[in-house]
């Protein structure tokens, strides 16, 4: 597979994707062929189905995409292994959030607690559902860091403090997110807080940085890295709560899973910052409700969006966008790096360069 297209300064998007595909594939057959296979079955099932629910695959990217600026070649084995150790890790995070949160699908696919509950034993199914899931979630980071275990380059020291920091910011951002649900939704410091460790740190600076320490990176580049990293990963964040409060007819009706947990956005900070005393008070009445209905749901959206937060957001995420792509531009890589990192930049926020058109 040639990931490196010579003959133009581009290096392949899809074709790094399917090699981290290919990688982690390998892994998991290994893993059902070996001695443990036949006990493992049942969870390698749920695992692969859940693997196969879509996603970007925005952290191996980055990771790849990282070693691809310093050293100027496609990922090695050793990197693809790595990019595939955090998806791995990433797919730990989500399986748990989904029982902490109590979610019943995610990308149109049962969550993996609620497909093992199928196989429980009746009155006990949702126990056992849940606990198989975080019990996968476990191995998920196991076998993540069997994966993550082989990095290497001219500085695997430096590649490993990456990796045990975004290992310890995934927790703290986790819980910081939990703490803050049904809490006051009112500020947007502590909801941008929340992004810092579970967006900005996890999803894009430290994966990035994974990569690029592999291939040797300097400390000046790997604080590159971070300067892209924070306003990329805020509007990464900022986009996907939109998601929630804002129904698109492309995908569908936006799911208000967030509201109904009363999750701590920036948009909702912003909307119950803006809103009048009255519109206020009935929004506090409808988020946080688990068991709101469809009405009470587009009420909810209503009310937000007439506070003018969403188109906020927008902005802000523009903005950043913006900001992201004005550090790639100075950033001390190849010009075939820089436009890769672009690109990821637009895959990660599909549609967002529209918005900037239009606001232009």
């Amino acid at each position: 597979m040639t990931i490196l297209e010579t003959a133009t300064p581009h290096i392949d998007l899809g074709r790094v994707r399917q090699a981290v595909e290919d990688t982690l594939e390998c892994f998991l057959a290994g893993k059902a062929e070996g001695e443990d296979g036949a006990r493992i079955a049942a969870p390698l099932r749920v695992l692969r189905d859940f693997l196969g629910g879509g996603g970007k695959r925005v952290r191996p990217l980055y990771c790849c995409l990282g070693w691809f600026a310093v050293a100027g070649r496609p990922p090695t084995t050793e990197v693809l292994r790595a990019a595939a150790g955090l998806e791995l890790f990433h797919t730990f995070a989500l399986i748990h959030d989904d029982v902490i949160d109590g979610s019943d699908s995610r990308h149109a696919r049962p969550t993996a607690h609620r497909a093992f509950e199928q196989d429980g034993p009746g009155p006990r199914a949702r126990w056992f559902g849940e606990s198989a899931a975080i019990l996968l979630g476990d191995l998920c980071e196991v076998w993540s860091a069997e994966l993550l275990g082989g990095l290497s380059g001219p500085s695997p020291a430096s590649a490993r403090a990456v990796l045990d920091r975004m290992r310890g910011e995934l927790v703290i951002g986790q819980f910081l997110d939990l703490r803050a649900f049904g809490t006051d939704f009112g500020n947007v410091e502590d909801a941008l807080a929340v992004i810092h460790y579970k967006t900005t740190k996890y999803t894009v600076e430290r994966p990035l940085q994974i990569g690029a320490a592999m291939a040797g990176a300097s400390s000046s580049v790997l604080g590159v890295c971070a300067a892209y990293a924070r306003p990329m990963g805020e509007a990464f964040q900022m986009c996907d709560d939109l998601e929630d409060v804002l129904p698109d007819p492309a995908r569908g009706d936006a799911t208000g899973n967030d509201l109904r947990e009363g999750k701590h956005t920036v948009v909702l900070a912003l909307a119950l910052r803006d809103a009048g005393a009255a519109e206020s008070a009935r929004l506090r009445e409808l988020v946080g409700d688990p068991d709101l209905d469809a009405d009470g749901l587009a009420e909810a959206q209503a009310l937000i969006a007439a506070t003018g937060a969403p188109r906020t957001v927008r902005r802000m995420v523009v903005e950043r966008r913006r900001q992201a792509l004005d550090v790639l531009a100075a950033a001390p890589f190849g010009p075939a790096a820089r436009q890769a990192l672009a690109r990821l930049t637009d895959l990660a926020l599909p549609g967002v360069d529209r918005w900037e058109e239009a606001e232009g």
